[in-house]
């Protein structure tokens, strides 16, 4: 097993700083800014070339090697099927390389702040009120930003779980899973976070953790792999157990990019909300479908475009998460939805606060 090294995946960086056109078409950083070095083959140059010692470490390099909210969106897999991980990993690796040779992120600052202040969450967060047993062979698992954005269903959840005898030996208190120490370059840090809770959960002595979140089940089933940590219990995603989602309105189905692009669940998500009529609306984006359907007025693709980071984000410019927000609200707009229901929990407060007049449901309300 090799380590999670900016060294062992050199081979990845190399091929990550060739050059791809069609990126421009879709990578959020870049149509926010529309500076080439927001490209993400660009920003693998810079911080290979850094590496390699062909260019000097400066501010404005780590900068710019910094400034992605880690979409997967507007990369070489999309277009030539090639590892979805890959970019991902040397991004974080390569960030990680930075703070070694000393390059001072503001926001890692800006994290361990934020975790002094919540005592230990990125977030503020409340403990949910869920059966519990301590006789059951499962646990669940509340990461700190399902816990905020999914809040709402707690309830829902609740009688779900009573009605079909479900009960977890563990309180359900929020979590922090350490994937914002990774996203700030903080290896070691995120590691030790990922390992604690791993601890934790297998000290239960359950067979399942149960998990609310597309970034808790990835976190847990293929990111550890990475770190060569391998957790004793199964990983079960609620959204894994759903059949079918019935609605009487059409919606439009946000999944977020740890669903589409980290676990690639995209055509799982179309068969959630089935349409028994659709046809495809003609004049939508090639990638991105909209659809006159009976239930479902999208097509769910990897290329939906991301609202935002699926993590607490730091030191990144406000205003280009302000125009990567405007341009997947724009998008979302044109399907004219009746309804929303989406799958990514820090997508509820965007959506509610450009959607006030339509019903805007996580879709635990439709377990």
């Amino acid at each position: 097993m090799r380590a999670y090294t900016l060294k062992n995946y050199e081979d990845e960086l190399n091929h990550q700083v060739i050059h791809m056109d069609q990126a421009v078409c879709y990578c959020p950083e870049y149509l926010a800014t529309g500076c080439m070095h927001d490209y993400p083959s660009r920003k693998m140059q810079l911080a290979r070339a850094v590496a390699k010692g062909e260019l000097p470490l400066s501010d404005r390099i780590g900068e710019i090697v910094f400034s992605s909210i880690l979409s997967r969106q507007g990369e070489r897999w999309q277009n030539f099927r090639e590892n979805p991980e890959n970019m991902t990993d040397v991004m974080i690796l390569s960030r990680g390389m930075l703070r070694e040779k000393g390059f001072k992120y503001a926001g890692e600052e800006e994290l361990n702040q934020t975790l002094n202040k919540y005592n230990g969450h990125v977030c503020e967060v409340t403990p949910w009120n869920l059966p519990k047993d301590s006789g059951s062979k499962q646990a669940i698992l509340i990461d700190d930003l399902a816990a905020k954005g999914f809040k709402e269903s707690e309830k829902v959840l609740d009688n779900y779980l009573k009605q079909n005898s479900i009960t977890f030996v563990n309180d359900a208190k929020p979590v922090f899973v350490g994937f914002e120490y990774f996203a700030c370059g903080m290896i070691r840090e995120g590691k030790e976070q990922i390992q604690k809770v791993i601890d934790e959960f297998e000290n239960y002595g359950v067979d399942t953790v149960c998990v609310i979140s597309a970034q808790a089940k990835y976190m847990l089933t293929q990111f550890v792999k990475k770190l060569n940590i391998h957790p004793k219990f199964e990983v079960k995603y609620l959204a894994d157990c759903m059949n079918s989602i019935l609605t009487t309105e059409p919606v439009y189905v946000y999944g977020g990019s740890f669903n589409l692009r980290y676990l690639c669940n995209a055509e799982q998500l179309n068969t959630l909300v089935p349409n028994q009529k659709e046809e495809r609306i003609k004049n939508s984006i090639e990638f991105i479908p909209l659809l006159k359907g009976d239930h479902r007025v999208n097509e769910l693709t990897i290329w939906q475009k991301p609202l935002s980071a699926e993590y607490t984000l730091f030191g990144m410019d406000e205003d280009v998460i302000k125009k990567i927000e405007a341009d997947a609200i724009e998008d979302i707009k044109k399907a004219n939805p009746q309804s929303i229901i989406s799958f990514e929990p820090s997508s509820m407060q965007i959506l509610r606060k450009y959607f006030p007049n339509i019903k805007v449901a996580g879709y635990l309300d439709f377990l």
